[in-house]
């Protein structure tokens, strides 16, 4: 189980770090003065900083209750307006990866711990707090209602990114698989973050930092594998804002 574990922690670093590479934002500063362009990037970030937080509708036991992992919310391409993006690194995918610590509290809470060291200029740090709404056990089906408060933000040299997120989360639970639905309104706010003297020379209206804020609802379809004791993998599709993308990710739970 070990080297099998081993494997597929290195297999997604190296997934994660080349999504992470692909992510650059030089054309932010040309575009200040267009709000609907920078309101395009705040979104695409947010579907991707709010991705991941959930696999399960159940909540974890308080004893020892304990899910510990790595994941990575992966976009298919940037969405159509974000011409940010797209002037870029074009219509590829993109992404971040994030190791996350999940534990079991008391009257059926999870809190949830996730961040990434900084990578090619990007640092994400991230927490949340899912409440079980109902949960039921029908011989070897479990079936989980639950909803989920998650606050992601990502620092960059050019500006910072925060999200809100609101999720409920339904699954179902069998021997070895858990399929799960996810429905949740991610609210982002994105501050730039550059210095007078990079500023010094833009137009009028491109010559002070900004500020926007923006909200998308995001669709979660999702599966968990359990093939070996206390691991998991899960995969789920996702949509949000006007493209598809993955939420992969692989952990040890008991």
């Amino acid at each position: 189980m070990k080297k099998v574990f081993t494997v597929f922690a290195i297999c997604f670093f190296v997934l994660s770090f080349s999504f992470s590479t692909t992510l650059d934002f030089d054309d932010l500063i040309n575009r200040l003065d267009i709000k609907k362009d920078v309101e395009a990037l705040a979104k695409d970030i947010g579907s991707v900083l709010a991705g991941g937080m959930f696999h399960s509708g159940r909540t974890l036991a308080l004893v020892p209750g304990i899910d510990v992992g790595f994941c990575t919310s992966i976009a298919m391409k940037p969405s159509e307006k974000n011409l940010i993006l797209q002037d870029t690194i074009g219509k590829k995918p993109f992404g971040l990866p994030y190791i996350q610590l999940s534990k079991g509290l008391p009257y059926g809470f999870d809190i949830t711990l996730r961040g990434f060291p900084e990578s090619q200029g990007l640092k994400s740090l991230g927490a949340g707090v899912k409440y079980g709404i109902i949960e039921k056990e029908i011989a070897v089906v479990k079936l989980g209602l639950s909803a989920m408060y998650s606050y992601n933000q990502l620092q960059h040299s050019d500006f910072k990114a925060t999200t809100n997120s609101f999720a409920g989360i339904f699954s179902v639970k069998i021997p070895l698989i858990e399929p799960y639905l996810g429905v949740a309104v991610d609210s982002t706010k994105l501050e730039t973050d550059f210095s007078a003297i990079e500023l010094t020379g833009q137009p009028v209206g491109a010559n002070e930092n900004k500020s926007v804020s923006v909200s998308e609802p995001r669709y979660v379809l999702g599966l968990n594998f359990s093939l070996i004791p206390f691991t998991y993998i899960n995969v789920a599709g996702t949509y949000s804002v006007d493209h598809y993308g993955v939420d992969f990710g692989l952990g040890v739970k008991f």
